[in-house]
């Protein structure tokens, strides 16, 4: 979806909730605006904040352990990869031509992930 619709739905809900709050604010009778009922709201909204950083917070420790595995995945295939290629290189001329197939499918690899 495009981020300025996003924006401008975002921007549309905002405003009309604080239009209905003043609406609502003006049409209530006096008991349901004193002091006990602004500090339950007050108690509500910090609930209400306090449960949207917790979600955030566990969104960001999932990404992070979801990269942190995908960096670990590579840098052991790198590492099983030179591994290979180095063993291979120990054979000498026997194994040229897997060695250079090896290097070949290696180097299409990497193309491939830089598009």
């Amino acid at each position: 979806m495009n981020p300025t619709i996003v924006g401008m739905i975002v921007f549309t809900c905002t405003f009309g909730g604080a239009l209905l709050g003043m609406w609502v604010s003006s049409t209530l009778p006096e008991h349901h605006l004193d002091a006990e009922s602004k500090d339950t709201v007050k108690v509500g909204i910090g609930l209400i904040a306090m449960m949207t950083a917790l979600l955030f917070d566990l969104v960001t420790a999932s990404a992070k352990s979801s990269f942190d595995d995908v960096v670990s995945a590579v840098k052991e295939t790198a590492l099983n990869v030179l591994s290979l290629d180095r063993t291979l290189a120990r054979y000498g001329s026997e194994t040229s031509e897997i060695h250079e197939g090896l290097q070949g499918a290696v180097g299409t690899r990497i193309d491939l992930s830089l598009v």
